[in-house]
C-alpha cells in the first residue's frame, strides 16, 4: 500500500507544474493582485491540483514504460492513481468557486478537454495537429485568460497589449510541446499514437519549435512595444539567451548525431527554459 500512495505521487509528477508557472506570472504582471486567498487559491487550483490531476489521469492511460516528462522511470499506475486524479480535479472545481463562475467554467473546459486528450477512448493526443492546438490553446493562452477572468476582468482586454501577451503564451507553449515529444517516438508509434513531433520528424521538430520561439519572442515585442515598455523586451532576450543557445547547440548535434535525441537533453532545455522563463516574469512583475 505504501508503494502505491509513493508511486501516486511520483506520477503527479508535482515539478512539471513549475514548468507551466510562467503563464500565471506573465496574467499577474496584468492583473496586479493582491496577496490574499484567491490568488493563493488560483496557484494551488492550477499548479498543485488541475496540472497534477491531468499528469496522472494521462499517465493512467499511456501506461507509459519508458521515461516521461519530470519522471525519468515512471512507476505503473494503479487504480489509486485515477481515484486520487478525480478527487484533485473535483477539489479544484469546488475550490474555483471560490473565485467566480468564469474561473470555474474555465477550470472545468481544461479538465475535460485534459482527460479527452489522454482518455483511450477518444485519445486526442493521437491527431497530431489537433492535439497541438488543444494543448497550446488550454495550457497557454487558456490559463493566461482564465486568471484575467478569475482575478481581474474582460475589461483588461480592451488592452491590445493583453490579447499579444496571450498569444505568446500560447507560443511559449507551441515552444516545448513539440519537444517533449522527440525523445518518443518509438514508444508512441508502438502506442497508435502519431504525435506532431513524429509527423514532422526530429530534424523538423527542432525547426519547427524553433519557429514558435520566434513568434513567442515577436508577440512579447508587441506586448511591451504598445505601452512603451520596450525594456522589458529586451530584459526577456537577455535573461533567455542561455536558454535559446543551449536550443541551438542541442540542434546542431542532433543533426549530427541522432542519440542525442535523448529524454535527458529534453529534461534539461525544458528546466533550464523554464526556470528563466520564471525568472523573467518575477523580475518585471517586481520592478
Amino acid at each position: 500500500m505504501q508503494s502505491n500512495i509513493l508511486n501516486t505521487i511520483k506520477l503527479l509528477r508535482l515539478p512539471f507544474s513549475v514548468f507551466l508557472l510562467p503563464i500565471s506570472l506573465f496574467s499577474f504582471y496584468y492583473i496586479q493582485p493582491t496577496i490574499d486567498y484567491q490568488l493563493i487559491l488560483v496557484l494551488i487550483i492550477w499548479h498543485l491540483l488541475v496540472f497534477p490531476s491531468s499528469n496522472a489521469y494521462n499517465s493512467f492511460h499511456d501506461r507509459d514504460e519508458g521515461p516521461i516528462g519530470a519522471l525519468e522511470a515512471p512507476p505503473k499506475p494503479t487504480k489509486l492513481l485515477l481515484q486520487v486524479s478525480n478527487l484533485m480535479d473535483s477539489l479544484a472545481i469546488l475550490l474555483s468557486i471560490f473565485i467566480n463562475l468564469y474561473f470555474t467554467a474555465f477550470v472545468i473546459v481544461f479538465i475535460v478537454v485534459s482527460r479527452l486528450y489522454s482518455n483511450r477512448q477518444v485519445r486526442l493526443k493521437k491527431y497530431p495537429v489537433a492535439a497541438f492546438l488543444i494543448v497550446c490553446l488550454c495550457q497557454g493562452s487558456g490559463v493566461f485568460v482564465a486568471n484575467i477572468f478569475g482575478l481581474s476582468s474582460a475589461v483588461l482586454f480592451s488592452n491590445t497589449s493583453v490579447i499579444y501577451s496571450a498569444i505568446a503564451c500560447y507560443f511559449f507553449i507551441g515552444t516545448m510541446y513539440p519537444l517533449t515529444q522527440i525523445y518518443q517516438h518509438k514508444a508512441d508509434a508502438e502506442d497508435g499514437v502519431k504525435t506532431l513531433s513524429i509527423m514532422l520528424g526530429k530534424e523538423g521538430t527542432f525547426i519547427f519549435s524553433g519557429f514558435m520561439y520566434l513568434m513567442a519572442t515577436l508577440f512579447i515585442y508587441l506586448s511591451f512595444h504598445d505601452n512603451q515598455g520596450l525594456n522589458n523586451f529586451w530584459i526577456f532576450n537577455i535573461v533567455m539567451l542561455p536558454a535559446a543557445i543551449y536550443f541551438i547547440n542541442w540542434s546542431i548535434r542532433s543533426f549530427r548525431n541522432e542519440a542525442q535525441v535523448n529524454y535527458k537533453n529534453t529534461m534539461t532545455l525544458l528546466v533550464l527554459s523554464s526556470l528563466l522563463n520564471n525568472i523573467y516574469f518575477l523580475i518585471i512583475l517586481i520592478k
